[in-house]
C-alpha cells in the first residue's frame, strides 16, 4: 500500500489526522481521552511543537500542529506510541489500536488558519445523533464537547498550557474577550450551512494550500527528492512525474474515450476534455511547459486554462472521474 507523502521542515502547519484499527474505538473511556491529551501535551514540549487546535472522537482524532523543527515523524510516533504502549498495558491487551501511519497535511500558512480549524471543531456535531437535533441543542454539543479544544478557545473551559490560540484567534477582534465572541459566531456558522473538508479543495492530496504554495513545496523539497519506496506515487505525481502519455492514458481509462480521440480539439466530450486539461495542468508541470500543454491538446493557453478550472471542479465529487484517474495514474505509473 502506498505510503502517505511526508514534508517536514521547520516552522511547517500540519493537519493530523487518525483512526481507530478496523476504525473501531480508541477511546472507550474518559481516561483515555485524558491519558492521549496528556501525552500530546507533554510529547508537544518536548518535541517543540505547537497545538493549535484538536479534536478527540470516540473512533479518530484530529490535530492542528506547528513544528518548529522538522520532527513530525518523530513527534507523532512518539505519541502514538506511548499512548499504544500504556493502554496495552493497563488493560492487558496487546495490538495496534491505530489504523496504520498518521495522514498528515501540510497547510499554507494565513486563510487556513480559520477554515481548517472550524472544520476540526465542527466534528463533534457531524455524528449523525447530533445532526437532526434542534439548533440549540447543537449549539450546546458543540460548546461544551469537552475533548475539543473548542471550549478553550470561546472561553467556557480552562485553557491547556500547550494550546496555542493565538493563531487561530488574530483575526477575531482587537481584545481577547472579542476574539473568543467572533470565533464562537464564525465556528457556529457551520450548524446553519454546510462547511465543506478544506481537504477537498486542496491543491495536491498531501498538501492544502494555494497553486503557488504546491509549486514551492514541489521545488524546495521535491524535486530532488528520490522517487523510491511506498512513498512513490505521489512523490512522483508532486514531482511532475507523469509523461503527457501516462495522464492521456489515465484519462482514457477512466472516461472510455481512445487516447487518439481525447487528446484532440474535435473530441466532442467537453467533461473529458476538461478532465484531460486538469490532469495535464496538475501532473505534466515537471516536464511541460504551460504553452505547450496548451498546445499539446490543441488549445489556446487561455482556453487551456478555462479548461482545467473546470475539470478541477470534479475534485469536489468522490468517485468522479477526476478520483478515478489520479488512483489508475497511481497504479499504473509507467505503464501508460
Amino acid at each position: 500500500m502506498a505510503r502517505p507523502l511526508r514534508v517536514e521542515y521547520p516552522g511547517a502547519l500540519y493537519h493530523v489526522m487518525n483512526r481507530g484499527n478496523r476504525r473501531e474505538r480508541v477511546f472507550r473511556t474518559r481516561a483515555d481521552y485524558r491519558l492521549f491529551l496528556e501525552r500530546l501535551g507533554r510529547f508537544a514540549e518536548d518535541f517543540e511543537v505547537e497545538v493549535l487546535s484538536y479534536c478527540l472522537m470516540p473512533n479518530h482524532f484530529h490535530l492542528f500542529l506547528r513544528t518548529r523543527q522538522a520532527n513530525l515523524s518523530r513527534f507523532m510516533q512518539s505519541l502514538l506510541t506511548s499512548f499504544t504502549v500504556f493502554v496495552n498495558r493497563r488493560d492487558k491487551s496487546s495490538g495496534h489500536i491505530f489504523q496504520g501511519r498518521f495522514k498528515a497535511q501540510l497547510v499554507e500558512g494565513g486563510g487556513y488558519y480559520d477554515t481548517l480549524s472550524r472544520y476540526i471543531h465542527l466534528n463533534p456535531v457531524r455524528v449523525q445523533s447530533v445532526k437532526n437535533l434542534p439548533m440549540e441543542e447543537r449549539r450546546r454539543v458543540l460548546a461544551e464537547f469537552k475533548w475539543s479544544s473548542f471550549p478553550a478557545l470561546i472561553g467556557l473551559a480552562k485553557t491547556p498550557e500547550w494550546l496555542r490560540m493565538a493563531g487561530i484567534l488574530k483575526g477575531f477582534g482587537a481584545t481577547l474577550r472579542k476574539q473568543m465572541q467572533g470565533y464562537r459566531l464564525f465556528v457556529e456558522e457551520g450548524l446553519m450551512k454546510e462547511i465543506c473538508d478544506p481537504a477537498a479543495a486542496a491543491e495536491a492530496r498531501s498538501i492544502l494550500g494555494s497553486e503557488g504554495f504546491v509549486d514551492w513545496v514541489r521545488r524546495e523539497f521535491l524535486l530532488r527528492r528520490p522517487a523510491a519506496g511506498r512513498e512513490q506515487p505521489e512523490l512522483q505525481m508532486r514531482q511532475g512525474g507523469f509523461s503527457l502519455a501516462e495522464v492521456v492514458a489515465a484519462a482514457a481509462r477512466v472516461t472510455g474515450i481512445p487516447k487518439e480521440v481525447l487528446k484532440v480539439r474535435r473530441c466532442r466530450d467537453r467533461a473529458a476534455r476538461d478532465l484531460l486539461a486538469a490532469l495535464v495542468r496538475r501532473h505534466c508541470r515537471g516536464r511541460l511547459r504551460p504553452g505547450e500543454m496548451a498546445r499539446e491538446l490543441e488549445l489556446s493557453y487561455s482556453g487551456f486554462v478555462h479548461a482545467s478550472e473546470r475539470g478541477r471542479a470534479q475534485e469536489q465529487t468522490p468517485g468522479s472521474w477526476w478520483d478515478q484517474a489520479v488512483a489508475s495514474l497511481q497504479s499504473h505509473g509507467d505503464q501508460g
